[in-house]
Parts: structure tokens; C-alpha cells; sequence
């Protein structure tokens, strides 16, 4: 199968090691059958695995050449994105890093001025610069809606609904192929953050969470948390219950701005 690109990338390979790498993927592109049947949705898999490896390694404690070589195949998924993304005229490498550099200045004021010049400001506290994070992408996200015509339902003066179009805003802001438990807590996160941003938030915000004697669910560490997943998992599948469908279930019923039993905000 012929491929056609955006770009033709020249017969000689560039110095520079990312634009080598960018060279190399494109020769394949056009050269190899296996990477010419490859798509956005059929490397998904692929992506999705080696970021786990990179997870595994960085846990295992390698922080050396063997996270060197992991991060190596990660960055690969993302250049062989860009290519498609080329081969369609649609954006390619330079795009990819110019919109992460841009979030980044927009999302970092205690570091960058708005057009990206070096000002920092050493007095910020990692509490300020979590909540002008939080605030800032949450403009972001509003103004992507806004503009997309995809949501009407978080604006001041709407009646009680207002706490669930929130909620359904924040799940449906999360990378829906994480799994269900690691969505779950970044639920749980963002909207931490965005109670402990609101100044109309009441006097309980930060407070924390009960202590092990007044909540059966609480773990001592993260040991203990993990023999207390292992349980719920182990009892559900007792009962023919999947618990990953299960915890994706409920995460779409708050995406849907229905609050579900067991969140209480």
C-alpha cells in the first residue's frame, strides 16, 4: 500500500536525534506493510501498553537505561501519531510540542509571562499554584464547550442541577481510556481541588478524610489498601461481578450528571 505524505522526508537521515527519529518512523510509513496498515485506533492498544512499562519500571525503581529504553518506545507512539497526522495534512511533531509548550506557559503564571517570557515569581506556594492550575484549565475547558456548543449547564444562577453539570463536567474532562480505577481517583483529585479553590467553599474543605475509626474503608497505608482492593475485587468476582465494568458504569452515571451513591459533594 502506497503511502502518501505530507511531507516527503529526504533520502538522508537528519543529525539531530528527534528528527532522526521523526525520519525513521516516516521511512517506515512508506517502506514497511506492517507500520503503512497502522492507525490512530490500532495503536491504541500499543500506547496504552508501553505507558504501563514505562509505569512498571519507574516503580521497579529502574531510573536508568532501562527508563531510557521505555521512555524510548513511549516517545515512538507519539512521533508515529504525528506522522499519520502529517500523512493527512492535519499537524505533525512541531504541532504536538507546540501545543504542550503552549499549555504549559498558559497553565504556569508563576513561571512564564503570557507570551511565554521567563518571570518568575518565588513567592508562589505550591497551594497557589495548584489552585491557579486548577482554575486555569477549568477556563480552558469552559471556553473549548462554549465554543464546540456542547455545554450550557455550568453557568451562575442555574438552580440545584448546577452541582451535577459540574460534576459531569470534571468526569467528562478525563482521559476516558484510563482504566476505571485510576479515573477514580483523578476524579476524586480535581474535584478536591476544585472545592478547595471555590471561595464560597464552607469551613470543611481540607479537612481530610475519616480516620480508620470512623470509616470500615479507610487503609493504614497503601499496603493495606491494596489487600482492601484485592478483597472488593476478589468478593465481586465471587458473585460474577466485573469490577472494572462496574466502577466504568458508575463513572458514566456521573458523567451523565446523575450523582451515584457513595459521593458525597
Amino acid at each position: 500500500m502506497a503511502v502518501t505524505t505530507a511531507h516527503q522526508p529526504s533520502a538522508q537521515p537528519p543529525s539531530d536525534p528527534v528528527r532522526r527519529l521523526e525520519w525513521v518512523v516516516a521511512q517506515l510509513r512508506l517502506h514497511c506493510p506492517w507500520t503503512q496498515r497502522l492507525s490512530h485506533g490500532s495503536l491504541v492498544e500499543y500506547l496504552v501498553e508501553e505507558a504501563y512499562e514505562t509505569v512498571e519500571e519507574i516503580e521497579a525503581g529502574g531510573v536508568g537505561e532501562s527508563l531510557r529504553q521505555e521512555l524510548g518506545d513511549l516517545l515512538f507512539q507519539i512521533v508515529l501519531h504525528a506522522q499519520l497526522a502529517a500523512e493527512r495534512s492535519s499537524f505533525d511533531l512541531d504541532g504536538v510540542a507546540e501545543a504542550i509548550t503552549a499549555k504549559l506557559v498558559r497553565r504556569s503564571p508563576h513561571v512564564f509571562t503570557s507570551d511565554g517570557q521567563l518571570d518568575v515569581d518565588a513567592q508562589a506556594s505550591l497551594d497557589q499554584i495548584e489552585r491557579a492550575w486548577t482554575r486555569i484549565k477549568a477556563q480552558e475547558k469552559a471556553e473549548e464547550k462554549a465554543a464546540e456548543k456542547a455545554v450550557e449547564e455550568v453557568t451562575a444562577g442555574q438552580n440545584g442541577a448546577d452541582g451535577d453539570a459540574e460534576l459531569a463536567a470534571v468526569v467528562g474532562s478525563l482521559p476516558a481510556h484510563l482504566p476505571a480505577l485510576a479515573r477514580a481517583a483523578k476524579l476524586i483529585d480535581r474535584l478536591d481541588r476544585t472545592v478547595s479553590a471555590d471561595p464560597e467553599a464552607g469551613d470543611d474543605v481540607g479537612a481530610g478524610p475519616a480516620s480508620s475509626a470512623q470509616d470500615p474503608l479507610a487503609a493504614a497505608d497503601e499496603d493495606a489498601l491494596g489487600e482492601l482492593l484485592f478483597s472488593v475485587v476478589e468478593r465481586a468476582r465471587s458473585r460474577g461481578q466485573d469490577p472494572e465494568r462496574a466502577l466504568r458504569r458508575h463513572l458514566s452515571t456521573l458523567a451523565q450528571g446523575r450523582v451515584g451513591p457513595g459521593l458525597s459533594r
